[in-house]
């Protein structure tokens, strides 16, 4: 873990520094003062986890680094957000915009970063059968990179239609399918090597096991 630290420091140093520029953007405001203590917390938390995993230390630094950032730039988004509305912005359509649009672009950097997250505890689609096979892994996150993607643009799409009640019903379903189609492929693919008698691959540690 003190490795971990080492090697990526100037990004949790940053990382850290966003998210107390993000509080305080939203200091004074009712709605950002509770859920900013959740943030700072889960950030540390997740933060703690990836650098603990001894698989991360093999993970590409463009996944570690998104992981990091993640957080620190919702809290800093949501801390704006709170700001403007005390302000005297339109709360609901500022709430509408962050959602759609934030998770928008959310689902479009996961799903660009996707096919290059390697097997691990703490990143990705952490199903059975993705964990215990390199290649369901490499092929499950290499397609729900794609879905992803697409769900992020949908996402965005129905943001231009926020007052629909069609577009919140397709954002929603949009969303669940993207996890929900990743694990099934996942499934499917672990199915189809078992019933064509190939063997698993199991990594870990750089160790690669036939089952």
């Amino acid at each position: 873990m003190k490795e971990m630290i080492k090697k990526y420091r100037g990004s949790l140093i940053s990382s850290i520094l966003v998210i107390f520029v993000g509080v305080l953007v939203g200091f004074t405001s009712t709605h950002g003062k509770w859920i900013n203590v959740f943030f700072v917390v889960t950030h540390c938390i997740f933060v703690a986890i990836i650098f603990y995993d001894n698989r991360s230390r093999q993970q590409s630094p463009k996944v570690i680094g998104m992981a990091i950032w993640m957080i620190p730039v919702i809290t800093l988004l949501y801390n704006g957000i709170a700001r403007l509305v005390n302000t005297g912005a339109d709360m609901e359509n500022l709430f509408m915009a962050f959602m759609y649009y934030g998770t928008g672009l959310l689902f479009m950097v996961i799903g660009n970063y996707l096919p290059k997250v390697k097997q691990n505890n703490t990143i990705g689609i952490r199903v059975i059968w993705t964990l215990q096979d390199e290649e369901n892994w490499n092929a499950t996150h290499r397609f729900s990179g794609k879905l992803w993607m697409a769900s992020g643009i949908l996402c965005m799409l129905c943001g231009l239609f926020e007052e629909s009640m069609a577009a919140l019903v397709l954002y929603i379903v949009s969303i669940m399918a993207a996890a929900i189609i990743s694990i099934l492929y996942s499934y499917l693919f672990y199915k189809k090597k078992i019933a064509t008698g190939e063997k698993l691959k199991i990594q870990y540690n750089k160790k690669t096991i036939g089952v």
